[in-house]
């Protein structure tokens, strides 16, 4: 999930920087180092997406827990992830 995540917010940022050109009406291939820039910040922002969607999920079903609720429904089909638990002494 990290990787696709990563690729398309890497897409999305080029494509981004590229739609920003056109609408200029400059070269598409002007500036290529921002074109690698807004990947890698395209990447790093779809990285982050996914640590704050897993943390959200894990914070809700915690919540729904100390109300006396069952998870939300399909969680463990669609995020596999769970709050890893704290060393015992």
């Amino acid at each position: 999930m990290g990787l696709t995540a990563m690729l398309v917010g890497g897409i999305s940022g080029t494509g981004m920087h590229m739609m920003n050109n056109a609408l200029q009406k400059v070269p598409l291939s002007r500036k290529p180092w921002l074109h690698v820039g807004y990947f890698f910040l395209g990447s790093y922002i779809g990285q982050k997406w996914v640590e704050l969607e897993r943390d959200l999920v894990i914070d809700i079903n915690e919540i729904r827990a100390d109300k006396g609720l069952p998870p939300l429904v399909g969680t463990k089909g669609w995020i596999k992830y769970e709050k890893p638990e704290s060393p015992r002494i």
